[in-house]
């Protein structure tokens, strides 16, 4: 053993750069998040705080996306040009170049809607084919007052029978489905430096306005070609691709098919004209208000908030377990506000001034869904343009079981 050994080394120091003497090195902790820019850590950080276990980042995370944009504040500004394209991108103003950072928070402010309450107001079927034959129930056999059988000569099945014969009917109800649809396509440069996640926010907004429109076309679906379609102002006529060109919808059995199922308000809605207008429909229909729903506008949901007997759902007690989008209850009817449901004119349909309101009464196990496709939404990215497709579809029909399944009222002044 040396005497070097019993001593303890002198402490070594790197280097001091004298005054005036530039640095010729220096040095740098390695991270495992070198390889990565501001913009792909915020991206990043924005699908973890999506999980519902989250937790916050670890204190590494945050330090290094600190000194990322420390460094590479000025290049986080992006120049924004008001070029006009059909794709949306990062530089085309309320298409995409909104969600490219100067910087700032990766929420998106949402868009305020009304619940979709039309379709689950009716039974649905798969339809195994296109078109699809629904059966229904046909005439009922007739009842006879007989007498007594004591005669031989009433033992046939012919004309000698006391007993009448009689048949049951049968029926049918075409389904053809119809195809509702919707495409937007978008530059894989939004989807890179956008700072919300910009595929699943399209495709849940896709998914919404196929929705929104299903409901549309059921409450306002019109095939007609003319201008005596309920969703277009005379001399216009409406456009093929029109959404609700694809079948006829509840509104126009009252306001055009059966117009004596239609009733004239003229006024705000009394108590009296809605039970008038609910027993345009058959007795065996109004008398079931189970199975019936009143669908209004805004507008005309503002008005019976006036009325005594509307009740409204803080009110409804043991009923309030009751359809999404339900406002209220009148003579034990539930009362959905749609915002499909359009203001019109003093008949009901479309008109150069559209501000009177509608209720529509409608008896709903007379109506049918059926799907040949449910809600399909795709998202496909096309390597020779650089750009992403969006494509969301449904296939749908609508029928009813009679023309005595809907009343409207009209005319309501709200």
């Amino acid at each position: 053993m040396t005497e070097f050994d019993t001593h303890e080394a002198p402490a070594r120091r790197l280097p001091l750069a004298q005054p005036g003497e530039a640095v010729k090195g220096r040095i740098e902790v390695s991270s495992p998040y070198d390889e990565l820019e501001a913009l792909d850590m915020l991206h990043g950080y924005v699908l973890l705080r999506a999980a519902k276990s989250f937790q916050g980042v670890s204190e590494r995370y945050a330090n290094a996306l600190v000194h990322k944009i420390t460094r590479q504040g000025d290049s986080l500004a992006r120049v924004k040009s008001p070029v006009t394209g059909d794709l949306s991108a990062t530089a085309v103003t309320g298409f995409g170049d909104d969600w490219v950072p100067e910087l700032w928070s990766g929420e998106i402010w949402r868009r305020a809607r009304q619940d979709n309450v039309i379709l689950p107001l009716f039974r649905a079927v798969e339809m195994a084919s296109n078109p699809f034959e629904l059966p229904v129930e046909g005439t009922d056999p007739t009842v006879h007052f007989v007498p007594e059988t004591k005669d031989e000569s009433h033992l046939t099945l012919g004309a000698g029978n006391p007993i009448p014969g009689s048949k049951i009917g049968s029926g049918k109800v075409q389904l053809a489905a119809r195809k509702l649809a919707l495409r937007v396509g978008f530059s894989a440069e939004l989807v890179e430096d956008a700072i919300v996640p910009v595929l699943s926010i399209y495709r849940e907004q896709a998914m919404r306005a196929i929705a929104d429109s299903i409901d549309h076309v059921l409450l306002n679906g019109d095939t007609d070609a003319t201008a005596d379609n309920i969703n277009v102002v005379s001399p216009a006529t409406p456009a093929a691709t029109d959404r609700f060109m694809a079948f006829d919808g509840m509104r126009k059995l009252p306001l055009i098919t059966e117009t004596g199922q239609r009733v004239t308000m003229g006024a705000a809605p009394t108590l009296a004209k809605l039970r008038e207008t609910r027993f345009k429909l058959p007795g065996r229909y109004a008398t079931r208000p189970g199975d019936l729903a009143w669908i209004v506008d805004g507008g005309t949901y503002a008005a019976l908030l006036g009325l005594e007997p509307f009740l409204t759902m803080d009110k409804a007690g043991p009923l309030a377990t009751a359809l999404t989008g339900q406002i209220g209850y009148i003579d034990g009817i539930p009362v959905l506000v749609s915002a499909e449901m359009p203001l019109a004119g003093a008949d009901g349909t479309a008109a150069e001034t559209n501000d009177k309101g509608s209720a529509l009464c409608v008896y709903r196990p007379g109506w049918f869904v059926g799907y040949r496709r449910r809600i399909a939404v795709s998202v496909d990215h096309l390597p020779y343009y650089d750009s992403y497709q969006l494509t969301a579809t449904i296939r749908l029909a609508f029928a009813r079981f009679d023309n005595q399944v809907a009343s409207a009222l009209v005319n309501i002044t709200v």
